[in-house]
Protein backbone atom coordinates (compact mmCIF):
# COMPACT_ATOMS: atom_id res chain seq x y z
CA UNK A 1 0.00 0.00 0.00
CA UNK A 2 1.46 3.39 -1.04
CA UNK A 3 2.48 5.85 1.44
CA UNK A 4 -0.60 9.00 2.33
CA UNK A 5 0.76 12.35 2.47
CA UNK A 6 0.16 13.39 5.67
CA UNK A 7 -0.37 17.31 4.25
CA UNK A 8 -1.71 17.38 0.96
CA UNK A 9 -1.23 19.96 -1.49
CA UNK A 10 -4.95 21.90 -2.07
CA UNK A 11 -7.09 21.31 -5.12
CA UNK A 12 -8.58 23.63 -7.08
CA UNK A 13 -9.02 27.71 -6.21
CA UNK A 14 -8.04 28.93 -3.37
CA UNK A 15 -10.48 31.50 -1.42
CA UNK A 16 -8.63 34.56 -1.68
CA UNK A 17 -8.81 37.52 -4.28
CA UNK A 18 -6.68 40.29 -5.80
CA UNK A 19 -8.10 43.14 -7.16
CA UNK A 20 -5.65 44.62 -10.16
CA UNK A 21 -6.45 47.63 -11.89
CA UNK A 22 -4.89 47.61 -15.60
CA UNK A 23 -3.67 50.49 -17.60
CA UNK A 24 -2.27 49.29 -21.18
CA UNK A 25 1.07 51.08 -22.29
CA UNK A 26 2.69 49.81 -24.95
CA UNK A 27 5.75 51.54 -23.71
CA UNK A 28 9.66 51.02 -23.33
CA UNK A 29 9.79 52.91 -20.34
CA UNK A 30 7.47 50.59 -18.13
CA UNK A 31 10.15 50.11 -15.69
CA UNK A 32 10.59 53.49 -14.64
CA UNK A 33 6.96 53.60 -13.23
CA UNK A 34 7.33 50.10 -10.92
CA UNK A 35 6.86 51.52 -7.03
CA UNK A 36 5.09 50.67 -3.71
CA UNK A 37 3.40 52.65 -1.34
CA UNK A 38 3.27 51.86 2.61
CA UNK A 39 1.77 53.38 5.61
CA UNK A 40 3.37 55.53 8.44
CA UNK A 41 1.27 54.61 11.32
CA UNK A 42 0.91 55.84 14.80
CA UNK A 43 -0.34 53.96 17.75
CA UNK A 44 -1.37 50.37 18.39
CA UNK A 45 -3.69 47.79 18.12
CA UNK A 46 -7.56 50.03 18.18
CA UNK A 47 -5.61 52.93 18.02
CA UNK A 48 -3.56 52.85 15.20
CA UNK A 49 -4.12 55.20 12.46
CA UNK A 50 -2.22 56.07 9.63
CA UNK A 51 -0.43 59.47 9.49
CA UNK A 52 1.38 59.43 6.25
CA UNK A 53 2.04 57.34 3.19
CA UNK A 54 5.86 56.33 1.81
CA UNK A 55 6.26 55.87 -1.72
CA UNK A 56 9.26 53.63 -2.94
CA UNK A 57 10.14 53.24 -6.10
CA UNK A 58 12.55 51.90 -8.97
CA UNK A 59 12.52 56.18 -10.35
CA UNK A 60 12.77 58.18 -7.56
CA UNK A 61 10.89 60.91 -10.08
CA UNK A 62 7.96 58.89 -10.52
CA UNK A 63 7.91 57.84 -6.14
CA UNK A 64 7.94 62.29 -5.58
CA UNK A 65 5.32 62.93 -8.09
CA UNK A 66 3.28 61.07 -6.55
CA UNK A 67 4.49 61.15 -2.50
CA UNK A 68 4.28 65.43 -3.39
CA UNK A 69 0.16 64.46 -4.68
CA UNK A 70 -1.82 65.27 -1.54
CA UNK A 71 -5.31 64.63 -2.38
CA UNK A 72 -3.78 61.24 -3.31
CA UNK A 73 -2.01 60.98 0.14
CA UNK A 74 -5.50 61.70 1.85
CA UNK A 75 -7.21 59.34 -0.18
CA UNK A 76 -4.33 56.75 0.66
CA UNK A 77 -4.86 57.56 4.43
CA UNK A 78 -8.48 56.33 4.30
CA UNK A 79 -7.45 52.77 2.86
CA UNK A 80 -4.30 52.17 3.61
CA UNK A 81 -5.17 50.20 7.06
CA UNK A 82 -7.11 48.13 5.52
CA UNK A 83 -4.68 47.47 2.00
CA UNK A 84 -1.52 47.46 4.10
CA UNK A 85 0.57 48.89 1.01
CA UNK A 86 -0.43 49.62 -3.02
CA UNK A 87 2.24 48.55 -5.50
CA UNK A 88 2.44 49.48 -9.39
CA UNK A 89 3.55 46.65 -11.21
CA UNK A 90 4.82 47.48 -14.76
CA UNK A 91 4.83 44.13 -17.33
CA UNK A 92 5.46 44.05 -20.91
CA UNK A 93 2.61 46.08 -22.47
CA UNK A 94 0.52 47.11 -19.51
CA UNK A 95 1.02 48.41 -16.04
CA UNK A 96 -1.08 46.71 -13.12
CA UNK A 97 -2.39 48.72 -9.18
CA UNK A 98 -3.52 46.54 -6.91
CA UNK A 99 -3.21 46.19 -3.02
CA UNK A 100 -3.10 43.10 -0.84
CA UNK A 101 -5.34 39.71 -1.28
CA UNK A 102 -8.49 39.19 0.82
CA UNK A 103 -10.45 36.56 1.50
CA UNK A 104 -13.16 35.47 -0.17
CA UNK A 105 -15.48 36.27 3.20
CA UNK A 106 -14.33 40.01 2.90
CA UNK A 107 -14.12 40.65 -0.61
CA UNK A 108 -15.93 43.97 -1.77
CA UNK A 109 -15.57 46.16 -4.24
CA UNK A 110 -14.29 49.76 -2.76
CA UNK A 111 -14.83 53.03 -5.01
CA UNK A 112 -12.19 54.78 -2.78
CA UNK A 113 -9.41 52.35 -4.10
CA UNK A 114 -10.79 52.43 -7.70
CA UNK A 115 -10.38 56.41 -7.42
CA UNK A 116 -6.88 56.24 -5.85
CA UNK A 117 -5.92 53.74 -9.12
CA UNK A 118 -7.66 55.93 -11.56
CA UNK A 119 -5.38 59.16 -10.33
CA UNK A 120 -2.45 56.83 -10.09
CA UNK A 121 -2.75 55.85 -13.73
CA UNK A 122 -3.51 59.46 -14.17
CA UNK A 123 -0.26 61.09 -13.04
CA UNK A 124 1.03 57.62 -15.50
CA UNK A 125 -0.44 59.19 -18.31
CA UNK A 126 0.69 62.37 -17.94
CA UNK A 127 4.35 60.94 -17.67
CA UNK A 128 4.10 58.87 -20.69
CA UNK A 129 3.02 62.04 -22.82
CA UNK A 130 5.86 63.34 -21.70
CA UNK A 131 7.82 60.93 -22.95
CA UNK A 132 6.06 60.72 -25.93
CA UNK A 133 5.28 57.04 -25.59
CA UNK A 134 1.62 58.11 -25.42
CA UNK A 135 -0.96 59.97 -28.27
Amino acid sequence: MPKQDPVPLPYGSLQYYQVHYVLKSGSKENGSFLAKCEPVTKGHFGGKRVVGVKWTGADDKFAGVLQADDKLTEMLKEVMLRECEIRIDPLDEHIRIYGKWVHEDAFAFNQTMLEIADRIAGHIKIRLRALGDLP
